[in-house]
């Protein structure tokens, strides 16, 4: 998937979560047990944080294999990919943050069917960013070929 697809797939999710919001919030609002229950018992912050863990581990892992590609050529030609990389890593920092700070106001804020249905499509939101970015970290790690000298 490349950065295209991914930003088109956010702006079409974003687009669908705002008309079913305002037009039909009983679709992302508490009276969808299964995502009531998702957000609501920490299973959305589980989640997320199993994801975020994971996904940084593999982020820096890849910057330093990078690193070790460089360092053997003797040449920096990976600055972008590793800028692109460190990018990612701070964006599912600052996901898991907004996350913790949309739990813990879902229950002072969300008194209408509305309310209830912008928070819940925002966390979900949230989920897919993260998703994304743990695709174009593999699909980067998985780019990486042996340099094999024959």
């Amino acid at each position: 998937m490349n950065k295209t697809v991914a930003q088109c797939s956010m702006i079409c999710v974003t687009t669908v979560w705002i008309i079913l919001s305002l037009l039909a919030p009983w679709v992302l609002s508490d009276q969808n047990i299964l995502l009531s229950n998702f957000i609501s018992q920490g299973s959305f912050l589980s989640f997320l944080g199993v994801v975020v863990t994971i996904t940084l581990a593999s982020a820096a892992n890849l910057h330093l294999e990078l690193n070790k590609m460089e360092v053997k050529i003797k040449k920096r030609v990976f600055q972008k990919t590793r800028q692109s990389i460190k990018k990612s890593a701070f964006w599912l920092i600052g996901m898991l943050l907004f996350a913790v700070i949309l739990s813990s106001v879902k229950s002072l804020m969300c008194n209408t069917e509305i309310a209830q249905s912008f928070l819940n499509g925002a966390c979900l939101l949230i989920v897919l960013f993260n998703i994304l970015i743990l695709i174009d970290l593999t699909q980067t790690a998985f780019s990486l070929e042996p340099t094999i000298e024959e």
